[in-house]
């Protein structure tokens, strides 16, 4: 077992973000080569993202990240296994500038500022509501004795209905338009058709709009 100790009052935050003494096996140590080795979750098989699903707090508390960046992306996966989009959040920097805690939020936390809904001159329709003030949550810091970013905070429930599995890589913060289907989009878009019908070809070869992965406001 390694045992690493609290970072107790670093600069920039306050006493009530330090640390008790956590003991972490090697295991729970996620590099970026971990991830790399978990593959983005297919409607085929949801199995790829097992080993995150069965996941407790107690579990996530372990873990420690290389980066920052490493622990949005773990964060991110585990929303991508489980049904739920996830967004960076406020951070903390000590007096050097440096970044040295930051939150993880699910996309439906907090709520639409009112004065969205007391505009006298809006022209369209209210976008459907979509944050719900969730709670749930990961929040990280880093700890300076041993450079590495460890979890102060953990919350798994939610207050809304999850995305079912063959629909979650449609949420937002997963969406994206890989490399090849992008090539292949400005290619025709170089021919004249336009867009909506470069999505209905590319739909039909994928099986239908919502095996895409993204949408005509991506492209």
């Amino acid at each position: 077992m390694e045992c690493y100790g609290g970072m107790g009052k670093t600069n920039g935050l306050s006493p009530d973000e330090s640390e008790n003494e956590l003991c972490l096996s090697n295991n729970n140590v996620v590099d970026k080569n971990d991830l790399r080795k978990v593959e983005l979750l297919s409607d085929e098989d949801g199995r790829e993202y097992g080993y995150m699903t069965g996941l407790t707090a107690e579990d996530i508390m372990k873990k420690v990240f290389q980066s920052e960046e490493h622990a949005y992306e773990f964060y991110g996966r585990l929303g991508k296994c489980n049904g739920f989009g996830v967004r960076k959040g406020d951070y903390a920097k000590d007096e050097d500038g440096s970044v040295v805690r930051r939150r993880f939020f699910c996309n439906r936390a907090g709520l639409r500022d009112g004065k969205h809904y007391n505009k006298l001159d809006r022209k369209r329709c209210h976008r459907p509501e979509t944050r719900t003030n969730c709670q749930a949550l990961m929040s990280v810091y880093l700890d300076k004795g041993s450079s590495v970013w460890k979890v102060r905070k953990v919350i798994l429930v939610h207050n809304h209905e999850l995305i079912p599995t063959g629909m979650v890589h449609m949420i937002r913060s997963f969406r994206a338009i890989s490399d090849s289907a992008k090539a292949h989009m400005d290619g025709m878009h170089t021919y004249g058709f336009p867009t909506s019908k470069i999505l209905g070809y590319m739909a039909g070869i994928a099986g239908g709009y919502s095996s895409l992965g993204f949408t005509k406001k991506d492209a």
